[in-house]
């Protein structure tokens, strides 16, 4: 049991070995789940003190650079140790070596930030942006067509106002002309 663990551990969280020559600034050297196992099997408390006391420390700060790693190599090693435990109280006691285990055990949870929610927050913060700017377009170029439209009624309510004053002035001018010329025809047939 304890070899299919250790096999199942460190296929899934051993660090990979680098395979390019570009160094990474952001990875951190961690303790392998197969060291852990090997000082379970050779029983030494001392050396899985010193690897978990390390191993507790590599997690603290992978849990700043990539949280998501960090929850990963926590639970690898916390399932280590609670398939081991009845061996390893055999050997370790309850020193402190089981000290430093319980306080891997009890390690508080990592939570990892959900990055596809927040660039999906973000996109609909960005798509109701740009609705409120489009309907706020739409909203000026209405209240631009309105505004035109009360010009041109205003244009053409003030030209046949104008026509009209043209209209009676000019069916002024022709009334008074013709009794100007029925006063002449009068004056003219009357003499």
């Amino acid at each position: 049991m304890a070899a299919v663990a250790m096999t199942f551990t460190a296929c899934k969280n051993e660090a990979p070995a680098p395979t390019n020559p570009e160094p990474e600034t952001s990875e951190v050297e961690l303790v392998s789940t197969d060291s852990i196992a090997a000082v379970i099997e050779a029983a030494d408390s001392t050396q899985l003190s010193s690897l978990l006391t390390e191993a507790q420390a590599k997690i603290e700060e992978l849990k700043n650079i990539d949280p998501a790693k960090a929850k990963g190599y926590l639970a690898a090693i916390q399932a280590l140790l609670k398939e081991n435990a009845d061996k390893i109280k055999e050997f370790a006691g309850t020193g402190a070596v089981a000290s430093v285990i319980d306080a891997v055990n009890n390690l508080p949870a990592i939570e990892v930030p959900d990055v596809a929610a927040a660039a999906e927050e973000a996109a609909d913060k960005a798509a109701e942006g740009v609705k409120d700017a489009a309907e706020a377009v739409q909203d000026a170029a209405a209240e631009k067509v309105e505004d035109a439209k009360a010009a041109v009624n205003d244009a053409a309510n003030a030209a046949v106002d104008k026509a009209n004053e043209v209209k009676d002035a000019a069916a002024e001018k022709a009334a008074g002309a013709i009794d100007d010329a029925a006063n002449k025809l009068k004056g003219a047939i009357g003499q």
